[in-house]
């Protein structure tokens, strides 16, 4: 398959190319997309045949910050009417046998008008895959994806375990907590989940352990650490919930979250203030080069224009801050799925 299409957020269609194209320069790939604005997807296209294959199997997911879900295929496949699985089956021979198989849409509300048909076509379409003999438990790792752009059209493509979200859609879907003191508190539990491997959320985020949370209020971020039994420091002049004031676990300290300075490392430092991303990074760095924490989880609030740029300039500046300070280590960065007009970064400090 020669091409690659990647599920976004809608209205990040133009940052997703952008980044999409540094990414499959790099690898030695190049090509171009028709940015549909708001469609919520991109399809970008390569002359090589198996250009799409390739350049998913050498990129990291968790390294790409605007996709939602990456996966090679090749032309739109028109559908028959009355004979939609058919059609989609004809075409599936050509791809590489797979162990299973999932029907989805782009996560906008037009998109959303074709559920009844998704429900129509799950059963008999994974019935027809499996007596086709396309679908194999070998072919581990691999997995079709079926893409309805309507009822009369749709992609049909490939992901592999390498460089996949494992999410229908790619979506992480969350339950607002009912003790939750506003929906950002979604935004940094997601965070955990993708940035926190399983493994080590035992040792990294367990009882005991301090925390500061920088614009702190109304305690959203906040209440994420509470429930672990975490110690916070609240830096924010607005005012916490009352029932996380009561835990006896957060100290609230009304202040300047930029002139705010702890009286000792702490484990973890996160921030969410409406600030510009180019100062929000200024002030982690600073925190990470002085050893005031260990660890750092904060949202960089994006200009309407040349997200992906502004990232960028974003992580060079903290880069260039560290590593002049001699320190060393690893980040993430994610368009999360609760996340709106910012990214969400970690930093861990090695």
């Amino acid at each position: 398959m020669k091409n690659v299409l990647v599920y976004c957020r809608a209205g990040f269609e133009k940052d997703c190319v952008a980044e999409l194209s540094e990414v499959s320069s790099r690898n030695g790939f190049y090509g171009y997309a028709k940015v549909v604005p708001n469609a919520g997807y991109v399809v970008y296209n390569f002359d090589q045949a198996d250009a799409g294959e390739l350049l998913i199997q050498q990129l990291d997911f968790n390294r790409l910050i605007f996709a939602r879900q990456i996966i090679a295929v090749n032309d739109v496949i028109e559908l028959e009417q009355g004979a939609r699985v058919e059609s989609l089956l004809e075409a599936a021979r050509d791809l590489p046998l797979a162990e299973d198989i999932c029907i989805e849409t782009a996560d906008t509300n037009e998109a959303k008008a074709l559920s009844g048909l998704i429900k129509k076509l799950d059963k008999p379409l994974k019935e027809g895959w499996k007596r086709s003999g396309v679908l194999r438990n070998k072919a581990v790792g691999v997995r079709h994806h079926v893409f309805l752009l309507d009822g009369e059209a749709a992609y049909l493509g490939v992901s592999y375990a390498v460089c996949r979200s494992e999410f229908p859609m790619g979506i992480r879907r969350l339950r607002f907590p009912a003790a939750g003191p506003s929906r950002s508190t979604l935004k940094l539990e997601e965070a955990f989940l993708q940035f926190v491997p399983e493994k080590r959320r035992e040792t990294d985020l367990t009882e005991g352990m301090t925390a500061v949370d920088l614009g702190a209020a109304p305690g959203g971020w906040t209440y994420q650490f509470v429930k672990r039994g975490i110690h916070v420091m609240a830096i924010d002049n607005g005012p916490m919930q009352k029932e996380l004031m009561s835990t006896g676990l957060v100290e609230h300290e009304k202040a300047d979250g930029f002139k705010f300075e702890p009286p000792y490392t702490v484990d973890w430092l996160v921030c969410d203030m409406v600030e510009q991303p180019i100062k929000v990074a200024g002030l982690m760095a600073k925190w990470l080069a002085n050893g005031w924490t260990r660890r750092a989880v904060f949202n960089l609030k994006l200009p309407m224009k040349k997200r992906y740029q502004e990232v960028s300039l974003c992580l060079q500046a903290i880069d260039e801050s560290l590593k002049k300070s001699g320190v060393s280590y690893q980040y993430q960065v994610k368009h999360l799925y609760h996340d709106r007009e910012e990214v969400t970064v970690c930093i861990m400090v090695k």
